[in-house]
């Protein structure tokens, strides 16, 4: 009886493996060619690893790498009295003052009270009416003209030394799109 369940078992067994051998095998070659035929032919070589070498510390001269490194020392400014021509420090900050006039836009102009003003518009959206007068942008500029396609500003540049170079700059009108 064992003997019998033992050979019906391994005929059973022999035949679902020729069943599953036809097709399997065919499809499995199939895949086999495919990628055999999609592989790269060479394998690029390792890069070469430099060696690392460290470095010796000597806490009494180098930085120590983990504290912030103190600020440097400027020399004062010289207490002597400048005879060049300077920007208007004491008088209060305008609006547009706090703004580069790269971020300053001319969005048009409006006459009012017989004066044409010009539309600035700031990157945060607001927008301000300029007259001939008023002040903008970071470089203590004024404005000197206000004309239908742009606005003159007149600002201060430092020489570095003390005084003061002026610098004309335009802000033109920007088209709607």
């Amino acid at each position: 009886m064992k003997k019998l369940t033992l050979l019906s078992a391994a005929l059973a067994s022999v035949m679902v493996l020729t069943a599953c051998e036809s097709g399997f095998n065919d499809s499995v070659k199939e895949y086999c060619d495919t990628q055999r035929k999609q592989a790269p032919s060479e394998i690029e070589a390792l890069p070469q690893i430099t060696a690392f070498v460290p470095m010796k510390f000597e806490p009494k001269t180098d930085r120590m790498p983990f504290v912030l490194p103190k600020p440097e020392i400027s020399q004062p400014a010289s207490a002597k009295p400048v005879s060049c021509e300077q920007p208007d420090r004491e008088r209060p900050m305008e609006e547009l003052e706090q703004y580069s006039l790269d971020n300053l836009f001319m969005r048009g102009t409006i006459m009012m009270d017989n004066k044409l003003r010009a539309l600035i518009q700031t990157a945060d959206g607001v927008v301000v009416r300029v007259v001939p007068g008023m002040h903008m942008g970071l470089n203590f500029g004024k404005v000197i003209r206000v004309a239908p396609d742009s606005v003159e500003v007149e600002e201060f540049i430092s020489d570095g030394n003390g005084c003061w170079n002026k610098k004309s700059s335009r802000i033109d009108l920007i088209e709607a799109e």
